[in-house]
């Protein structure tokens, strides 16, 4: 006969008529002990299990913390049951409290980095290329979501702004308890709750409140002979930062790479820097660490110190001081696909030095209180740069000898005010002045470019000099609503001002006398913007949005008086910027953006006569300055589970550019380009769509990623008299291992594959470029203080002729001394077998280049190191 389930039901006391509550309650069979049902007393200490079994009897096994176990065996059928317990000491065995890998406290998620790091690694960069969710480019840069964090802490202090590569690349792995990802951060204070933020910021959290840290590291080697020195002392105190370094190597290491801004590139100033006018042509440096190709000599020196002050407020001071000088081997094959006949392709054996000098300052003080926030950064700027080489193309005995001088400097200040105004309003203030000068030279001999500049007869040498000069300044004023409800108004009005000069000559040695005025610039110019700004700003637990509805009347004039050639232009344009962000749940979230902007081009691009841009290309920019309408959609998906450590997304992004001009090039027979822009209506379209996802697996100490992306660009110009549209697409897909499971060491592997291609007109694509790599590498711990790292690297490339293969090995020893100070001595052979030449290649419009690069021969170096 079948039994109806049974539910029994009863109620966990003690010996004294008091509750037992979270007592386990188990119901088991009495034939094999085999669990029935299982439950847990509430705070009365009731319980309540279903038991679907068909015995006539089972056992209750009843325990809990400070009791002894009880048993009973009980009639299976619904009865009300009184347990009573006795308490007992109970014995606990030992446990072990592990931190979890990651935990998430409202907008921060942390990192526990001893999760993550293995005993190789040496710096918190080793670290955060393993960290779920965080991406970190060749250069640095640390990417959360897609985009660049804003602003990169240590202990809660922004000691370095956005050269962070001086702390990544320094700080100790063990000096860092967890690294913090600080989602929708708002750094200003006055402005949280007020103004909401979409950005991350990173901040590094020390073990110790007073840090005294860094390491040494002094090196030698032979083939070719090679040196490497740095020293890198911090402390982190709550009355001062401190990270100080010098470095000297000629090993490969890329030190400029330390004092390279990494922030959004979005947020720069368009008067930080001036166009680079001439050059020389250089080789485009390979998809490879720069360890395996730069042949530098180089030396940095930095200083950073930031002293908190009273109020809330801090003096920050950032000197960088750069020397380097590298040198390029190598050749390029270019083919550019005409309309009008057979791809036109030359080929060139280059060897170049590009000397750079370079010594920037910034002194800032800054006061983050709740209620008032100032903060004034003054910087200084002075580069020193040059650059020399030859070009020996295939038809041509003679080769052709370029130099180049690039000296520049910058003076700016940044100003930026937040202070209440009245119980409901909040006033924020920007102000920037930028003054930035540069004078260019660049002489090639023989004279190139013989039928357009010395109507077809041999000369001697061309020198091209060109000064640029631009004062620039931003203004803005932007009142703020301190309403406590769920919307928020902002109101701005704002100008900005632009002045440039462009002084220019070209000339022929020996020369028919003065140059012809198409040969010579003499431009003013001048821009300026003059806009309001409404903005709502919608914010729920669940929604974020965001609406700007800017109205910029635009004005621009240019003239040059030699060249009896000037321009005026008027601009009143509304524009649009609209942002939604949606909680879909706990794990996932929405976004997507949509944005229309009118922007002049800039004037430093104008160049009514002549610029003669390196030995095979001569420009001209004589059309009316370009206008450029941009209607922009973004679209993403992410998901995050911190409890898993799983995080993915997937994003999609169209843009489309309307301007009034376009590039007309000619590509003549021996190569040499002739450009000139014309007056021309005409639009192109960008489209990018990007899927990642990676995960930690805790068991395993391993992390996993995989990304795949792909870009379609199309583009009108005019070649060779002809109208026609370029097409590009590429393609990547990347995976990545790192295991740090093994009681021996670790793993890791990655491996990418890169497909590019374009096409000219409406016909078919060209004969692509493809490039795969893979890269492996283990970690293994022979003994005790004994390990041993090998490192493998495989690339095949496929362009232009038959396809390349390389193969790279490393391999190094590394023994660890029995100090207090964590100090290595390592022996490390780079390049084992001795790989000399790398092929890489890019696409663009009607463009393929294909770089052969000379790599430094095998290395063997003998490091020791030390932090503390």
């Amino acid at each position: 006969m079948a039994r109806a389930q049974t539910v029994l039901r009863g109620q966990a006391l003690t010996a004294e008529r008091q509750p037992v509550p979270g007592a386990l309650v188990e119901v088991l069979l009495l034939r094999d002990d085999e669990s029935v049902g299982v439950g847990m007393t509430d705070e009365a200490g009731h319980f309540a299990i279903d038991t679907p079994a068909k015995a006539d009897s089972l056992r209750l096994s009843v325990r809990a913390l400070g009791f002894a176990e009880m048993t009973r065996t009980v009639a299976n059928r619904p009865q009300p049951l009184l347990l009573t317990l006795v308490a007992s000491a109970t014995k606990l065995t030992e446990v072990t409290v592990k931190a979890p890998p990651m935990r998430r406290e409202g907008d921060t998620l942390s990192y526990h980095v001893a999760s993550f790091a293995g005993r190789q690694d040496r710096v918190i960069a080793d670290v955060l290329k393993k960290l779920p969710g965080i991406a970190v480019e060749t250069d640095g840069r640390i990417l959360y979501e897609g985009k660049p964090i804003q602003k990169f802490y240590i202990n809660g202090a922004d000691l370095l702004e956005t050269r962070y590569n001086q702390a990544s690349n320094n700080l100790p792995a063990d000096a860092v308890l967890d690294v913090q990802v600080l989602k929708r951060h708002q750094p200003v204070a006055a402005l949280r709750g007020v103004q909401a933020s979409e950005q991350a910021s990173l901040n590094i959290s020390l073990k110790k409140k007073v840090t005294l840290t860094g390491q040494a590291r002094l090196g030698g080697g032979a083939t070719p002979a090679c040196q490497d020195l740095s020293l890198a002392p911090m402390l982190f105190t709550p009355r001062q930062q401190l990270l100080d370094t010098y470095q000297a190597s000629n090993t490969g290491r890329d030190l400029a790479a330390d004092v390279q801004r990494l922030g959004d590139a979005t947020l720069t100033e368009p008067g930080q820097q001036l166009p680079t006018l001439v050059g020389i042509q250089a080789l485009s440096p390979p998809p490879l660490a720069s360890g395996r190709y730069l042949f530098s000599r180089a030396q940095l020196l930095t200083a950073n110190h930031l002293l908190p002050l009273p109020h809330q407020a801090q003096l920050r001071l950032n000197v960088a001081c750069l020397r380097d000088e590298q040198m390029q081997t190598g050749g390029t094959r270019t083919r550019y696909s005409v309309p009008d006949g057979p791809a036109v392709v030359i080929d060139e054996r280059k060897r170049n030095i590009l000397t750079v000098q370079r010594l920037t300052t910034d002194l800032g003080y800054e006061r983050n209180a709740t209620d008032f926030y100032l903060k004034n950064t003054v910087s200084l700027a002075g580069s020193w740069d040059a650059q020399a080489g030859t070009a020996q193309l295939a038809d041509t005995a003679q080769p052709v000898r370029q130099y180049t001088s690039l000296p520049a400097f910058v003076l700016s200040n940044r100003l930026e005010l937040v202070r209440p105004l009245g119980p409901h309003y909040l006033m924020q203030l920007r102000s920037v002045a930028t003054l930035a000068t540069s004078s260019q030279q660049l002489t090639v001999s023989p004279g190139p470019l013989v039928a357009s500049l010395a109507g077809g007869q041999p000369y001697e040498q061309a020198r091209q000099q060109a000064q640029a000069r631009t004062l620039y300044t931003a203004n803005t004023l932007t009142v703020r609503t301190l309403a406590s409800g769920r919307w928020h108004w902002a109101y701005t009005a704002g100008c900005t001002q632009e002045l440039s000069r462009l002084r220019s000559v070209l000339t022929r040695q020996p020369g028919p006398g003065p140059a012809a005025d198409t040969l010579r610039n003499h431009l003013a110019a001048r821009q300026a913007r003059y806009y309001a700004e409404v903005r709502a700003d919608y914010k729920t637990p669940r929604w974020h949005l965001e609406l700007a509805l800017p109205l910029s009347f635009r004005t621009f004039g240019a003239a040059d008086a030699p060249l009896a050639a000037q321009q005026q232009r008027q601009l009143l344009a509304p524009e649009f910027q609209a942002s939604a962000r949606y909680e879909l749940s706990a794990l996932w979230h929405a976004t997507a953006s949509a944005a229309l902007t009118n922007a002049f081009g800039s004037a430093q691009l104008l160049q009514y006569g002549y610029l003669l841009r390196d030995y095979r290309t001569l420009a001209r920019n004589a059309a009316p300055l370009v206008l450029t309408r941009t209607w922009d959609v973004q679209a993403g998906l992410f998901y995050e589970n911190p409890l898993t450590t799983w995080f993915s997304q997937l994003t999609y992004g169209y843009s489309r550019f309307e301007r009034n001009q376009l590039p007309r090039t000619l590509v003549r027979p021996d190569g040499t380009l002739i450009t000139v822009a014309i007056d021309y209506a005409n639009h192109s379209q960008l489209q990018l769509v990007t899927a990642s996802a990676s995960n930690f697996i805790d068991a395993w100490k391993t992390t996993v990623e995989a990304q795949l992306s792909g870009n379609l660009n199309r583009q009108p110009l005019v070649l060779n008299n002809e109208f026609i549209t370029a097409t590009s697409q590429s393609a990547t897909a990347r995976c990545k291992a790192t295991a740090n499971t093994f009681a021996w060491g670790g793993l890791s592997y990655s491996a990418s594959l890169t497909a590019l291609r374009n096409r000219v007109g409406t016909g078919g694509f060209d004969a692509g470029t493809w490039l795969h790599q893979q890269h492996a590498s283990a970690s293994w711990f022979v003994a005790e203080r004994h390990l041993l790292l090998l490192d493998a690297e495989y690339y095949r490339s496929q362009a232009l002729g038959p396809a390349v293969h390389n193969a790279f090995f490393d391999a190094a020893y590394r023994y660890t001394l029995p100090v207090a100070r964590k100090t290595d001595i390592e022996l490390k052979v780079s390049n084992l077998f001795d790989t000399s030449i790398y092929q890489s290649s890019s696409v663009s419009s009607f463009v393929l280049v294909q770089n052969d690069y000379r790599l430094r021969p095998r290395q063997c170096l003998l490091t020791l190191c030390t932090t503390w």
